[in-house]
């Protein structure tokens, strides 16, 4: 990996001054050049006010179906009827496998921070910490390649990197796992840094589902030689991914309590049918931008395959390419399972942004790179809501010495 491309004192000057007007502004300038060490920290503190601002109702109701409406909740809950005890029992729950104990981030956080204060605003600027230190961590080995550019087909590679982005606190758990969990594979299998095992050992703390991944993570290193079974199994699972729901189904009665717990409601009819009609009022609309994001992606990698000579020639993308054809079977496989394939399909993205980024970019197939926008549109779309809903127009224009007043003191 690059280093950090030296700046000028006049435009770190700048940065801070916006800086103290918004820091919204002040990412929006930072966008001019990613390859500084202050456009990180820009960044890295920009989430950290999303994480204090990130604003929602006291549990789900019908105005407010936010993920975050129920971590609030909960936590509301830990500071008056949890205590040490609690804490420690659930630990040897989780470690266990015992029913009941999914994971142990966010109660070990809920924890620690309902000693120092009942704010959930200071919750979600804690888990925002920690969300931002991985994707960041992560997006240093795209936007310091030296082929990367600041211009369109930049930011295009930017968007798809980045798809798991701020907002995604909203969802706590799942989303923290997956940048741990990538910036552990660009590790593994980039820098060829077996200690990053130990890292990504621990994703499963943060959300139980990451048990798969360590599966994956581990039967992909071992297999890395043997590309082409995969290659045969990746066009397959795309063809026929309507077997996993049974497959998962079948699994139960031999899991332990936990697992067997999530693979039963995940699998549930009704779960399933609720996620499938998530995003739109108009679900048929939102089912064709879902297949036209998944077959894009598929087309990538599909082309990937058809150049694997050149990507396999390349140190940094050999074993990357190899993992992301295990990887991608394996969503394929389980991507009428929204929980699984659904969600681990985003973990894909940074991975295939970064191949195209070394192999590709500014050489072949630029017009399918310019289709990302218009094929995720939809994301976009409801992004925007999204964003709309958890924070007001005064975040976006206020300063971070407003912000700390308003959300912390």
């Amino acid at each position: 990996m690059n280093s950090w491309q030296s700046e000028e004192k006049t435009d770190q000057a700048i940065k801070i001054i916006l800086f103290l007007i918004s820091p919204f502004i002040a990412t929006f300038y930072a966008l001019r050049n990613l390859k500084t060490r202050s456009s990180f920290l820009i960044f890295f503190l920009f989430a950290v006010f999303f994480g204090m601002s990130f604003t929602v109702d006291l549990g789900k109701n019908e105005s407010s179906s936010f993920d975050g409406a129920s971590y609030r909740e909960k936590f509301e809950r830990y500071i008056y009827y949890y205590n040490e005890t609690d804490f420690i029992t659930s630990l040897d729950n989780f470690l266990y496998l015992n029913e009941g104990a999914k994971d142990y981030y966010f109660f070990s956080l809920s924890y620690f921070v309902s000693q120092i204060t009942n704010n959930y605003h200071v919750l979600f600027m804690v888990i925002a910490i920690v969300f931002a230190f991985f994707a960041l961590k992560s997006l240093k080995f795209l936007v310091l390649e030296k082929n990367f550019q600041t211009n369109f087909g930049g930011f295009v590679l930017l968007s798809l990197f980045m798809i798991n982005d701020i907002f995604n606190i909203n969802g706590v758990r799942f989303w923290t796992a997956a940048w741990v969990g990538v910036y552990c594979i660009f590790q593994i299998f980039r820098n060829n840094n077996k200690k990053y095992f130990l890292l990504a050992a621990i994703t499963p703390f943060i959300h139980v589902a990451f048990w798969i991944f360590l599966v994956v993570m581990i039967g992909a290193y071992f297999s890395k030689k043997t590309s082409k079974p995969w290659i045969i199994l990746f066009f397959i699972s795309f063809l026929v991914s309507n077997i996993s729901v049974e497959l998962v189904r079948g699994l139960i009665n031999i899991l332990p309590p936990v697992l067997a717990n999530m693979a039963e409601a995940y699998t549930d009819q009704g779960y399933l049918a609720e996620q499938q009609s998530k995003g739109s009022g108009f679900i048929w609309v939102t089912e064709i931008f879902r297949f036209l994001v998944k077959l894009y992606m598929n087309v990538m990698v599909a082309l990937f395959i058809h150049h694997a000579n050149t990507i396999s020639a390349n140190p940094k993308t050999k074993k990357l390419f190899s993992f992301l054809l295990i990887w991608m079977t394996f969503v394929n496989f389980t991507t009428p399972i929204p929980s699984l394939g659904g969600r681990f399909m985003v973990m894909a993205y940074p991975i295939i942004a970064y191949i195209w980024l070394v192999n590709f970019y500014g050489k072949k197939y630029q017009r399918l790179l310019y289709l990302m926008p218009f094929v995720f549109v939809m994301f976009f779309y409801v992004k925007v809501i999204l964003y709309k809903g958890v924070t007001d127009l005064s975040f976006y224009v206020s300063s971070p010495v407003y912000l700390i007043y308003k959300h912390i003191l």
